[in-house]
């Protein structure tokens, strides 16, 4: 069973909380429960906590989330839910989560942080795919994945593509495309101008390369060209070693990251996870 502890002074998130009654059938213990930042710093000091739920005031908020970014960078969070129906959906996609972080299935040495850091491209290749329905669950899913990448500010989209007649895929690189995008994860992903750079690879061999501002950082008032040179530079290396030839055919700036969410909302989570 996880262990979750709930930090909030709100009441109604408070009766919520003790009025669901289904923890054991969802993988859950009861959750601890504290009513300050301070008791829940003092918690988290004291006991095993799989996930923190939280919901104050902003100030109280902004000071919780400081210690969580510094001390537990790897804890699941989420915003205490105040009925059922959502609370139910966001413990799916936390059990999903934490299932996925603790359990030994490959014979490679994954650790939790190698776990969220595939979880966090599972999730942008889903944003691109069209599979993250709605602004509120891919808020949701950055904060259960501690992603740093703010879905307020502006991305900057850039589609990579190969020679019409490449056969690339087909020839010299045959282990498909989810193993084509971790080789060109090496040389794309990085940190850089206030952004975090992300590369995915569709199934239908669409390449995407996306920027993301990140929280708490300044981003370069031309990100098209940060992230126009990063490219071109990321191509060269990538014909070099991998003999791939790549073209930035097309680059834009969305406004908001949350942008690239489809519209309709659901009750239930997504599953990215």
């Amino acid at each position: 069973m996880y262990k979750l502890l709930l930090a909030t002074d709100r009441p109604e998130v408070l009766e919520a909380f003790n009025a669901f009654t289904a923890w054991e059938s969802m993988g859950f213990r009861a959750p601890r429960i504290v009513t300050s930042v301070n008791a829940a710093l003092k918690s988290l000091k004291e006991h095993h906590a799989d996930a923190i739920a939280f919901s104050f005031g902003e100030q109280d908020e902004a000071m919780l989330m400081e210690h969580l970014r510094t001390f537990y960078p790897l804890l699941p969070i989420f915003t205490a839910a105040q009925n059922p129906g959502a609370l139910t959906a966001v413990l799916q996609e936390l059990r999903l989560l934490l299932s996925r972080m603790n359990s030994d299935f490959s014979n490679d040495d994954f650790s939790a942080a190698d776990m969220l850091q595939i979880c966090r491209h599972e999730l942008f290749r889903a944003l691109l795919e069209g599979r993250v329905t709605g602004e509120e669950s891919l808020r949701r899913c950055l904060r259960l994945l501690r992603s740093r990448i703010d879905p307020d500010k502006p991305c900057v989209l850039a589609e990579l593509s190969m020679p019409a007649d490449s056969d690339f895929l087909k020839g010299r690189w045959h282990y498909g495309t989810e193993r084509l995008e971790v080789a060109l994860r090496n040389f794309f992903g990085v940190e850089l101008a206030g952004m975090r750079m992300l590369v995915c690879v569709l199934p239908d061999e669409r390449i995407f390369l996306l920027a993301g501002g990140m929280v708490g950082a300044q981003t370069a008032d031309s990100m098209t060209g940060v992230v126009s040179r990063h490219a071109q530079e990321c191509i060269e290396h990538v014909s070099e070693y991998l003999h791939l030839d790549l073209t930035i055919t097309n680059i834009r700036v969305m406004p908001r990251l949350a942008e690239l969410a489809r519209k309709e909302e659901r009750n239930s989570g997504n599953g990215n996870f």
